[in-house]
């Protein structure tokens, strides 16, 4: 093995494949790419075919999809505790598979509870394990450098949001809705179990490096930063102990509430406003391409500044956002719409991720962040119901966006307020 001084001067000459973190790096990335067709911009292109072929109401298969995205959040604290015993290899490696029977089970569903089946499985260990056990696995290989490494994985996401849908409705249009969840299916298992075995560690110790790639003393940490990050480190418990935890778990429900209620109905809203149904795959396109650049900036603001004045920042940028959709009776203001909700959603996503690992330590981050992860379902779950019982009793969404403006508002205060906790006392154990 390389000495320490040999591969610190291997890493700043560029020779990057000396570290695995890069390989492990690109390998989360396309992990959350790949979870695109549990999430719900994923499953929303589906709905009208669904809709088309069966006969079911909106609000039922709505409902059917809340209600499996609310029974998945026991599944993913369960998960988290497994992040922290077995290592997030293992737990990429079930997701995946449990992630693809879920979509081959959706492709069949003949009945409205088989469906929310499939789509329970598709929620808990596609859109939820998938990422949690890819974003976990960051903040053990990235140290001095981790906003810019989580920056990426939000290009990933990005990217996931744009091509996705459009990927989606391409399959549906040439082999059906069934078929296309079936071919999305088996491109999972082939492309990212294998990369898993082969590429993903859990920490950078089981193979003798160090995090940034280099002895810690190289990194470019202080050594109040070292200390922060590898000596204290916070049990689920402890955590919950404090007040910052709960406001940014009631700050983190704000985002996914919303986006995913706006996300669901987002072809039904745009037309309820005279504009074509076609644009739906055109804003989730806008909205991604604003969210690339925007996760990379958010990931060099969290390395530099509080991560939460920059998710302060998206909060306002999502209250802005619900103001241009309800006047958004034109292409153009329509686009204005979801540029700013990508900005929203790219400068959240990083900086969550930066800060959660900042404040309450690596050890037990599993737990953790299943927890916030559980909580973001229940708010996936609860999103898309009061947009659609508005829509079936009044015919409109307007009332229903304007009275969660108030989310936002509450987000924003939420996150200023959420200061660093002092370290947790044994007794809290």
């Amino acid at each position: 093995m390389r000495s320490p001084r040999e591969f610190t001067a291997n890493f700043r000459r560029g020779r990057g494949n000396d570290f695995a973190g890069n390989s492990i790096l690109a390998v989360v990335t396309l992990a959350v790419f790949l979870s695109g067709p549990g999430q719900t911009y994923g499953v929303s292109v589906f709905i009208d075919p669904i809709i088309d072929e069966t006969g079911w109401s909106r609000s039922l298969i709505a409902s059917m999809y809340s209600l499996a995205t609310l029974l998945s959040a026991g599944g993913i604290l369960i998960v988290g505790r497994y992040i922290d015993r077995l290592g997030n290899r293992r737990v990429l490696v079930v997701a995946t598979v449990l992630f693809a029977i879920g979509l081959i089970l959706a492709s069949l569903a003949i009945h409205p509870l088989m469906l929310m089946v499939a789509f329970a499985l598709m929620r808990t260990f596609g859109s939820a394990s998938l990422p949690l056990a890819a974003r976990t696995l960051i903040p053990h290989w990235f140290l001095s450098r981790r906003g810019k490494a989580f920056g990426i994985i939000g290009v990933g996401t990005s990217l996931s949001l744009a091509l996705f849908p459009v990927f989606g409705e391409a399959l549906i249009g040439a082999f059906g809705w069934r078929m296309a969840w079936r071919i999305e299916a088996v491109l999972l298992v082939l492309i990212l179990i294998p990369l898993v075995l082969r590429r993903i560690h859990n920490r950078p110790e089981d193979i003798g490096q160090h995090a940034d790639g280099m002895p810690r003393e190289a990194s470019g940490l202080t050594t109040s930063a070292i200390m922060y990050e590898n000596d204290v480190s916070w049990t689920l418990r402890q955590a919950m102990s404090t007040s910052t935890f709960w406001l940014l778990i009631g700050a983190g429900l704000v985002p996914s509430l919303v986006v995913t209620g706006l996300a669901f109905n987002q072809i039904s809203i745009l037309t309820a406003n005279g504009l074509p149904a076609s644009l739906a795959a055109t804003t989730f396109a806008v909205e991604s391409a604003i969210a690339l650049p925007t996760s990379l900036l958010s990931g060099w603001l969290s390395d530099r500044f509080a991560a939460r004045y920059v998710l302060a920042a998206s909060q306002f940028c999502l209250a802005a956002a619900m103001i241009f959709l309800l006047f958004a009776d034109s292409v153009l203001i329509a686009l204005v719409y979801a540029a700013v909700r990508g900005a929203s959603s790219g400068l959240w996503i990083v900086a969550a991720d930066v800060l959660w690992p900042k404040y309450f330590g690596r050890a037990h981050l599993g737990s953790i962040r299943s927890a916030t992860f559980a909580a973001t379902v229940l708010g996936a779950a609860i999103g898309p119901l009061p947009l659609g019982i508005a829509y079936d009793y009044f015919g409109s969404y307007s009332g229903a966006i304007a009275a969660m403006l108030i989310l936002p508002v509450f987000g924003f205060f939420a996150v200023l307020y959420a200061k660093p906790p002092a370290a947790p006392s044994v007794s809290a154990a």
